[in-house]
């Protein structure tokens, strides 16, 4: 065979490689022996499992996964490992250090941050329950921003307020005997 037709046979050889491989991407980045490269921890979150391994491993999972038309493997925080010892293993999850922002978090620290320009004049203020207070109307404001919409501080009389001092905190608020006249 003269060199021509082995190039030929060698080219003809890779596009029918190529057409069989389909369009699969070949995988970068296969581990090696090195033991620097930093860990990642994976998730399973039926039976709250953690696997902690090395980067370069979940790429060579995700790179297989995708070939197969699977969905890739998302890594969660790696504070979830810090009870597997290690750069490698499986055990249970650790539980998360920071709890989940409240959905409300956000609405309630705009609330609060609202400007107030009557913060000086102090006023008696009772809610649903009959409590009762002295504060400004923009510490009753704030305060607002954080209670229940049905038990909400409005104004109210000085004289339920008669017994109260500024900064005393919440009493009970004063009641009007009942007269019986004859």
């Amino acid at each position: 065979m003269s060199k021509f037709s082995i190039c030929l046979l060698l080219v003809v050889l890779a596009i029918a490689f190529i057409q069989a491989d389909g369009n699969r991407r070949p995988c970068v980045g296969r581990c090696t022996g090195l033991t620097t490269e930093k860990s990642v921890c994976i998730r399973n979150k039926a039976t709250n499992v953690c696997t902690r391994l090395p980067a370069c491993r979940l790429r060579e999972k995700n790179c297989r996964r995708r070939d197969s038309g699977l969905e890739p493997i998302r890594e969660t925080c790696i504070t979830r490992c810090r009870n597997i010892p290690g750069t490698s293993g499986v055990g249970q999850c650790a539980t998360r250090l920071r709890p989940r922002p409240q959905v409300d978090s956000k609405r309630i620290k705009e609330c609060q941050r609202k400007p107030c320009l009557d913060d000086k004049l102090v006023s008696c203020w009772r809610d649903q329950q009959g409590a009762c207070i002295l504060q400004s109307r923009c510490e009753a404001q704030r305060r607002n921003c954080v209670r229940n919409p049905l038990n909400q501080w409005v104004r109210a009389t000085k004289w339920s307020c008669q017994d109260n001092v500024v900064g005393g905190g919440i009493r009970r608020c004063r009641t009007r005997p009942i007269i019986i006249k004859d």
